[in-house]
């Protein structure tokens, strides 16, 4: 009886958290994106001090939101390379960053609203961004590991902001653009880099000849 009465406990802590966070995604995509404690609570019909109960502060709810997402949509935050022809990496590298990134971006607004202010929100946004990054480089290690070291840093800093959430965030909500045709401007752009890379491994007079 006592183990059933805890698993029954257990049970109810689990779901009365995932309410939680289900209010928090929502509070977000509604445009609030520093909800209070007091807030989330009114929406999931508890108190304050229940919401305490289950998450020491907000740090804590940030860091338990950002599991859930993880839970959710594991392919998305591994950020596997790419392989294939080169056309079809940069367009799988790009398709995966779409939806990740139209995937967190309520949530990443939040986070970048109050980083300044969260240890832990900071430490989460650092370790995507640097997992992003060698998604990038290993993508296109066969390009990159041809340039002398000069031009395959300056790539790699290239191709990690085109394919960054925040040129993905100016096209989507501050351009307005579909979500195809920031593809395609972002595929544009990682192509440019990569052309400009290759061709200057090329003499001089190679390059006015092909110009020619």
């Amino acid at each position: 009886m006592t183990e059933t009465v805890g698993d029954g406990r257990v049970a109810r802590g689990r779901r009365t958290r995932e309410a939680v966070i289900d209010v928090l995604l929502i509070l977000y995509r509604e445009g609030n994106l520093t909800p209070t404690i007091e807030d989330i609570a009114s929406r999931v019909g508890m108190t304050s001090r229940s919401i305490y109960h289950h998450f020491r502060d907000r740090d804590a709810l940030a860091v338990a939101l950002a599991e859930h997402q993880k839970a959710q949509h594991p392919e998305l935050f591994i950020a596997h390379p790419i392989s294939g022809s080169r056309a079809a990496r940069i367009d799988g590298l790009i398709a995966h960053r779409a939806e990740l990134f139209e995937t967190v971006a309520p949530v990443r607004r939040s986070a970048l609203a109050v980083m300044h202010t969260s240890p832990e929100i900071r430490s989460q946004q650092t370790t995507l961004a640097a997992r992003l990054r060698r998604q990038v480089a290993r993508t296109f290690e066969p390009e990159i590991s041809t340039l002398d070291r000069s031009t395959k840093a300056e790539t790699i800093e290239l191709l990690d902001l085109h394919t960054s959430w925040e040129t993905w965030e100016r096209l989507r909500r501050w351009q307005r653009l579909s979500i195809q045709h920031s593809r395609s401007l972002v595929a544009d752009l990682v192509t440019q880099t990569l052309d400009t890379s290759s061709d200057s491994r090329l003499p001089a007079n190679s390059s006015r000849k092909a110009a020619m």
